[in-house]
């Protein structure tokens, strides 16, 4: 659905997304300094960051049923505003309490992005290009877990970030409001294309197609291996810069750098993904499933060669374009389930069911990144008191990465049941077109 003005929204939708996704990587860089200042420990900081994903998470359901029958764009506009002020008071805070309560507030508004923003790009894009649409706005939180990590790790005051963080996205969000033209939910599907052009169906919550949803083979077992794939992400956000500080010996900047090479791996990966899972699509019924798996899996055997190779605490010159160069060509894979995910879902699920069931695949991909950090906190405490800090955080990263064996192999098996799931909602997207005929 290609128009000056859905190109224009779509970027803006871009934008907010890659300033939301910036704030929830600002604490990380800095647990040192925050441990520091409120006297508190990794345990603690594990606690912070599992809950402020929790309630994310949970709120993405609660945004999803809204985003199903009720005005999208306002509902973006009301949770981003509910999140950024929060963020923006974030570098007020004075102890570790008012910090907690900072993140569960932001929390809450950052939990709209998923619902809303998914059921958006599926109205904006058609079935067989919607990787395309997800690889695009996978590719700005790529973009903004940069961005927040580089603010974080290069910028002396922690406290600052939070600041030029949040204050695009009030400008950025009452903009898009303005802008965009609210998509009809179905308007990007083949068979209701042309009935949408003349009518205009109107869509409300539906407790059993709900359950239905819920029962849909293809969404339980990504729903599965979803929490299964994100518990490496938790893990690795969180405590990546204080594994080659502990580790390598490195110092912060350097670390921080090490990180933004993975990061941007992982950007490219998300963005070529969504890319090669329309193409395989084309050329293969359920060909997203064969680039998700295999990504998945090479990418897990890449990470785990990097945490171990011996970097020294100084970097050369050959050190850092090894590095690039080594992330780019393989790390990136890992990232290739992220947009072709959003795309199945958006296959398997009715129009009127999308912002719902993203909502609770959200929460089951959230399990893992709140799990992860508090995982890894509670390993690297206990760990520690055992043998020494570089052992706690070298078990505690491969223990994580570990995760990534299981999710892989499960798209083998969701190649199986995805076809004929989509093939029913066709179905049934084109009976309902005859009826309103």
């Amino acid at each position: 659905m290609k128009t000056i003005r859905n190109s224009f929204s779509i970027l803006l939708l871009v934008l907010i997304a890659t300033f939301l996704q910036a704030d929830q990587n600002l604490l990380a860089p800095n647990f040192p300094v925050i441990m520091k200042e409120f006297n508190i420990t990794e345990k603690e900081l594990g606690y912070i960051t599992s809950a402020f994903v929790f309630i994310s998470a949970f709120m993405t359901v609660i945004w999803g049923m809204l985003a199903d029958f009720k005005t999208r764009k306002l509902l973006l506009l009301i949770g981003i505003m509910v999140g950024e002020i929060p963020c923006l008071l974030t570098a007020f805070v004075s102890n570790f309490w008012e910090l907690f309560f900072m993140r569960m507030l932001t929390g809450i508004g950052i939990g709209s992005i998923i619902p809303i923003g998914y059921s958006l790009i599926a109205d904006f894009f058609y079935g067989e290009e919607r990787g395309k649409g997800y690889a695009y706005i996978e590719t700005a939180f790529g973009f903004g877990t940069l961005m927040g990590m580089i603010m974080a790790g290069l910028i002396l005051d922690w406290r600052l970030p939070f600041i030029i963080a949040a204050v695009p996205n009030l400008i950025l969000a009452p903009i898009f409001y303005i802008i965009t033209k609210e998509p009809k939910r179905g308007q990007s599907e083949e068979e209701l294309e042309k009935i949408l052009q003349e009518k205009e169906i109107q869509f409300s919550f539906n407790l059993e197609a709900f359950k239905k949803s819920l029962l849909t083979k293809t969404n339980q077992i990504i729903f599965f291996q979803g929490i299964l794939g994100t518990v490496p992400w938790g893990i690795i956000t969180t405590w990546f810069i204080s594994y080659f500080i502990y580790v390598r010996g490195m110092n912060k900047d350097t670390a921080t750098f090490v990180l933004l090479f993975i990061g941007l791996a992982a950007v490219f990966g998300s963005f070529i993904g969504g890319f090669l899972g329309d193409h395989f699509e084309k050329k293969i019924e359920g060909g997203r499933t064969y680039v998700a798996g295999w990504g998945v899996l090479v990418g897990m055997f890449a990470s785990a060669g990097l945490l171990l190779y011996p970097f020294p605490a100084e970097l050369t010159v050959i050190h850092y374009i090894g590095m690039f160069i080594y992330a780019i060509l393989f790390i990136q894979f890992v990232s290739y389930a992220g947009p072709n995910v959003r795309a199945i879902i958006s296959q398997v699920n009715l129009p009127e069911d999308r912002g719902t069931v993203f909502g609770i695949f959200n929460i089951m991909d959230n399990i893992g990144r709140a799990i992860g950090p508090l995982i890894g906190g509670l390993l690297i405490y206990y760990l520690d008191k055992q043998y020494n800090k570089e052992i706690s955080y070298i078990i505690t990263m491969l223990f994580g990465i570990a995760f990534w064996l299981p999710c892989g192999l499960l798209w083998f098996y969701i190649k199986k049941i995805y076809v004929k799931d989509r093939n029913i909602i066709k179905q049934i997207l084109k009976e309902r077109a005859s009826s309103i005929k």
